[in-house]
């Protein structure tokens, strides 16, 4: 198997993958319901700890709600009653502090 890689010049990177032929025929090892490849030889992965709490914290951040709606029910009870007040100086402010912390994590500074 061949693989080409755009590099950042622009040129292409050629690399070889795994030229290894794989027998369809595969056995299951008793109990577990993972496959082997016929020929008793097995590629194994293993995740750190760090990895599977990741993918953990992944799973529950996926489960949340994108909007929080105690919020949402909140501001639109103002408006409906003219209560809200907003500070536009304040909100510029922060728009702008958003903006240079956004700028600082792309450039890396």
């Amino acid at each position: 198997m061949s693989v080409e890689i755009s590099g950042l010049s622009g040129k292409q990177i050629q690399g070889t993958g795994d030229n290894r032929q794989v027998s369809s025929t595969e056995r299951r090892q008793e109990g577990t319901g993972a496959t082997e490849p016929a020929g008793g030889s097995s590629d194994r992965v293993s995740l750190t700890s760090s990895a599977t709490r990741l993918q953990e914290l992944a799973a529950q951040v996926s489960r949340l709600p994108v909007v929080d709606t105690a919020v949402v029910s909140e501001v639109q009870r103002s408006l409906a009653t003219g209560s809200f007040q907003s500070a536009p100086d304040q909100a510029a402010d922060n728009l702008l502090t958003q903006e240079k912390e956004l700028a600082t994590l792309e450039t890396g500074k």
